[in-house]
């Protein structure tokens, strides 16, 4: 069993993407996965010269690794958003989201990471389950004109196959790619438009220095007239404490069983849609352009999990699913980082002089791309305000930005909650 990305492996990273580090640019953005090439995208075709920097390889962390499912709406749900912030704000927020959702698509589609475009289950079992489907699906065809379905127990297996599951959520705009494809396609075109990439090169301070930007990095000295932090899941306390407390890094893992054949695959996934399970500790699936099985979640919430340990619990789920995957072998073994607001409600703004957007939470791959590309028109000066900068952006007062020893006590709380099916 590999501990690599099944994506990785099938997609190589393109050799010839870095360069120096230059001694300035107008734009330094820290992070080149799909928020920090967003938004190096925009800023080019503007004009700007734009230097992208990662501690990591380019496009090494979550953007490149992900379960690749590209849907609309927010971690927190804009109906709670609707509920708790007022109906205005909520409807800005899904309009935000129809908007990158749009933007991963055309992304997607350019750089030929689109691989499935049959919507995603959200699957769930029993009546409760099922009334609590009808009712979330009524609400958001009513109030946003989602165009979502149910798929109740006559129609279930149109969807997904097996026993595990009776009704599901059916989010018919949700699409599959190939996240690699998409990550190392965004960094190829980012370079080829003029941005600068910078691998493995780590911003350990940045200070004011008349009028401008200076970082210091592993690799030298840069000014730059603005600082972007595109690091979601691999923000830490270097260059900003103050962001690394308004956010919570969570681990997530996924394996890849080796080809189960044609037929199997489309017993599991008839149509090729995704799928994903409606709980806290959730599981998120999907079949491979080779007709693999992939599988994703966790077991506690905490990053940097036995890589072995989390694979024998994923694949015992995903037997518990489908029994008949019991005869394959899981191939790959790979695990990430996402990040985590305590609002659960991406954020976007500015931290010590220097723009941010972040906070994704496991809806990164349409959010990232979308707020990247916002994020850049308002330094551009040609977009308002995004939404998600509206909205306060506060940490808690137990959280160091270091060690987040609350993680463990939330995975008890989360798995008790998830088998009460509260």
């Amino acid at each position: 069993m590999k501990h690599l990305p099944l994506w990785v492996e099938q997609e190589p990273r393109p050799t010839g993407l870095t360069s120096d580090l230059p001694a300035e640019a107008d734009v330094l953005v820290v992070g080149s996965g799909f928020t920090g090439l967003s938004a190096a995208l925009r800023l080019t075709a503007a004009g700007k010269t734009v230097a992208v920097v990662d501690a990591l390889e380019i496009a090494r962390g979550a953007s490149s690794m992900n379960g690749g499912f590209v849907s609309t709406d927010i971690k927190a749900g804009v109906k709670t958003v609707f509920e708790k912030q007022g109906p205005a704000i909520a409807r800005e927020m899904w309009d935000a989201s129809v908007r990158a959702h749009e933007r991963a698509r055309e992304l997607a589609q350019r750089t030929g990471a689109l691989i499935h475009d049959y919507g995603a289950a959200a699957v769930g079992k029993g009546k409760r389950d099922l009334d609590d489907i009808r009712a979330t699906v009524d609400w958001y065809n009513r109030e946003l004109g989602a165009g979502w379905e149910v798929a109740g127990p006559e129609d279930i297996h149109r969807f997904v196959g097996g026993d595990a599951f009776d009704c599901a959520m059916i989010e018919t705009d949700s699409f599959g790619v190939h996240p690699a494809r998409l990550a190392f396609g965004l960094a190829a075109e980012a370079k080829a438009a003029g941005a600068v990439l910078v691998d493995r090169c780590e911003v350990v301070s940045v200070r004011k220095e008349n009028g401008r930007h200076v970082a210091e990095t592993t690799k030298g000295r840069i000014a730059a007239g603005e600082v972007v932090l595109a690091t979601n899941g691999y923000t830490t306390i270097r260059p900003s404490d103050k962001l690394a407390k308004k956010v919570v890094p969570i681990g997530s893992y996924m394996i890849a069983t080796e080809p189960v054949g044609h037929t199997v695959a489309e017993r599991i996934f008839p149509n090729g849609s995704m799928a994903y399970t409606r709980k806290r500790l959730l599981h998120y699936m999907r079949r491979t352009e080779d007709d693999r099985i992939v599988i994703g979640g966790r077991r506690t919430l905490h990053p940097g999990l036995d890589l072995d340990e989390s694979a024998a619990d994923l694949r015992k789920a995903l037997i518990c699913y489908w029994p008949e995957l019991e005869q394959f072998e899981v191939t790959h073994v790979w695990g990430g980082r996402l990040a985590v607001p305590f609002d659960l409600i991406p954020h976007v703004g500015k931290v010590e002089g220097m723009w941010y957007a972040l906070g994704y939470a496991g809806h990164g791959v349409a959010l990232s791309i979308g707020l990247g590309h916002d994020l850049a028109g308002m330094i551009l000066g040609e977009d308002p305000p995004s939404v998600f900068s509206r909205i306060p952006h506060r940490g808690r007062f137990y959280w160091n930005g270091r060690t987040p020893w609350f993680l463990t006590p939330a995975s008890v709380l989360y798995r008790v909650l998830d088998r009460l099916g509260r």
